[in-house]
């Protein structure tokens, strides 16, 4: 199987209790098997290393890949000081930064670290908002601006990101009524859902779409990814050894593990999940965002490079 297009790889990463020598291997392995981006979540309130610091020190130690928080919760850091990170971090890498952020999603945590947590409905006003400023101050000299959530006089980003005209902002979240039609009015790059069908791709770019052209914005220049868990073995017999210990772990039977847990998912041999891939590559997702069992192996990263991966690229 080969494509005719360029199809790109994220090693999705929630690093939960992952220890920092964990993700450096991780990202490492990543860069030098010729993955195109790698992600940390962004939770406070949890037993895990902050997304920004952390992915500031894999960038710095890293060659080629590009970092993707996955995603910035949007009440967590004001705009301004979210932009002038964005724009250190991008120059500091050489252009390796892509902003992924959202609304917010996690009310427990955000509460829990002594944050407001108001409506979906304001919260998303207030990324669309935020978006919007961020790239007037990665972009132009000075920024005065006093909107309904966020006010700033005579702000200015200096030294602005290398990427031009500015960083790609990724977009993440679900809900149909108010983040969907976000993600079509702000995002170059669109991230939802997790384990979908192409069905379900095609409902969310129908509401997305329309956000985007009544905004006025080209609904084809978003580009669209698809979030997907992964476990894969060299052979079959392989994989199904790998999919009873990991239901061993979980408690539950492997019939079930199947059912509950890799249903919908890149699973199985080297040559199903290019199999599966493809079928998505043929409804125009080229951007796929992989979680491996955690912390990723590093026998199992170079297995989907050179067999997966290379089918595509």
């Amino acid at each position: 199987m080969t494509s005719q297009v360029t199809v790109k790889f994220n090693v999705r990463v929630n690093q939960y209790r992952y220890s920092y020598d964990d993700l450096r291997r991780i990202w490492l392995e990543a860069d030098r098997l010729g993955y195109y981006s790698a992600s940390l979540f962004d939770l406070l309130n949890t037993d895990a290393l902050e997304c920004w610091t952390t992915l500031t020190a894999l960038l710095a130690q890293t060659q080629r890949i590009r970092a993707v928080p996955m995603v910035l919760a949007n009440p967590y850091r004001h705009p301004a000081l979210l932009a002038k990170m964005a724009a250190t971090l991008d120059v500091i890498s050489n252009g390796r930064m892509t902003l992924g952020i959202g609304a917010g999603g996690s009310g427990s945590d955000t509460r829990a670290s002594g944050l407001p947590f108001p409506s979906t409905r304001q919260r998303c006003e207030m990324l669309e908002e935020s978006v919007h400023l961020i790239r007037r101050l990665w972009t132009e000299p000075t920024v005065s601006h006093d909107g309904r959530y966020y006010s700033v006089d005579g702000a200015s980003v200096q030294p602005k990101p290398v990427q031009q005209p500015a960083p790609p902002v990724l977009v993440g979240g679900h809900g149909p009524r108010y983040v969907l039609p976000t993600i079509g009015r702000i995002a170059d790059i669109a991230n939802i859902g997790n384990n979908d069908t192409v069905d379900d791709h095609r409902r969310y770019q129908s509401i997305v779409h329309a956000a985007a052209e009544a905004a006025g914005r080209d609904p084809s220049r978003i580009e669209w990814t698809h979030n997907t868990d992964c476990v894969i073995a060299p052979t079959q017999r392989e994989y199904d050894a790998v999919v009873a210990r990991l239901a061993e772990q979980s408690g539950i039977t492997a019939g079930r593990y199947r059912t509950e847990r890799l249903c919908n998912t890149l699973s199985g041999t080297p040559e199903q999940v290019a199999e599966r891939i493809n079928t998505y590559v043929e409804s125009g997702i080229r951007y796929f965002f992989v979680v491996f069992p955690n912390p990723a192996p590093t026998e199992t990263l170079a297995l989907f490079a050179n067999e997966v991966m290379a089918q595509f690229n």
